[in-house]
């Protein structure tokens, strides 16, 4: 399977996260996926479910959406995609990890880190910005 599969694969993720695509977002993550990562110095930690209830909550800010691959490694079945992208008000980097099944590439972890809500933009962001 090409890099184009892993990355559809993401670009469905990004969309469906910011339309809180329920059914879409469990077409891309394996149901025990797990999510980890920062935001405002604190460690957040959720499942597959805690992850989609928590995109079911309203959101009243900018309906901006912007989001960039930066990095696509693959290893036989197994990849890894750096994903900078705007949601819900500030930028994330996320890490995601992938497994090649039956012949499809699915999400089976994501971990992020949210850079400070003043981050100008998706060119200005470093690590740990």
């Amino acid at each position: 399977m090409s890099e184009d599969a892993i990355r559809s694969v993401v670009e469905a993720y990004y969309h469906a996260m910011v339309a809180g695509d329920e059914a879409a977002l469990r077409q891309v993550f394996d149901p025990e996926a797990r999510f980890q990562g920062w935001r405002d110095g604190s460690e957040v930690r959720r499942d597959l479910d805690a992850f989609v209830a928590m995109l079911q909550t309203p959101y009243d800010g900018e309906a901006h959406t912007e989001w960039r691959i930066d990095l696509v490694d693959r290893t036989g079945p197994v990849a890894i995609v750096r994903v900078v992208d705007w949601f819900r008000g500030r930028y994330y980097t996320d890490y995601l990890t992938l497994a090649q099944r039956n012949g499809s590439w699915i999400i089976v972890n994501k971990c992020f880190y949210a850079h400070h809500a003043d981050a100008k933009g998706i060119d200005d962001l470093e690590n740990g910005a």
